[in-house]
């Protein structure tokens, strides 16, 4: 067995009602798109604009909405670096020249 590193990114969103939502993404930018999603849909006022996502703004949005009540909501978004184990698919003496 071989090892390697992948890298994924939790969101964890809660207000202390419901169970929390955790979620799990490849990449930093599906992290923060998943955040401005779940804030977006918690506000009246801020509606989901298409185009990229811009973290910082992520940020002040879900700030804003955490000062609201900041003893029971809360967020974050978490980067990991995985360990996995890779099998390996063939023995190397048989990858030798004929």
């Amino acid at each position: 067995m071989t090892y390697d590193a992948v890298s994924a990114y939790t969101v964890l969103f809660g207000d202390g009602e419901a169970p929390a939502t955790v979620s799990v993404h490849g990449s930093a930018e599906e992290a923060w798109g998943a955040l401005d999603v779940l804030v977006r849909g918690r506000s009246r006022r801020w509606r989901a604009r298409p185009g990229a996502v811009d973290e910082h703004r992520v940020t002040e949005l879900a700030e804003r909405w955490r000062a609201a009540d900041p003893e029971r909501r809360y967020w974050q978004v978490a980067p990991h670096r995985l360990r996995v184990t890779v099998p390996a698919i063939a023995d190397r003496t048989t990858l030798r020249p004929a």
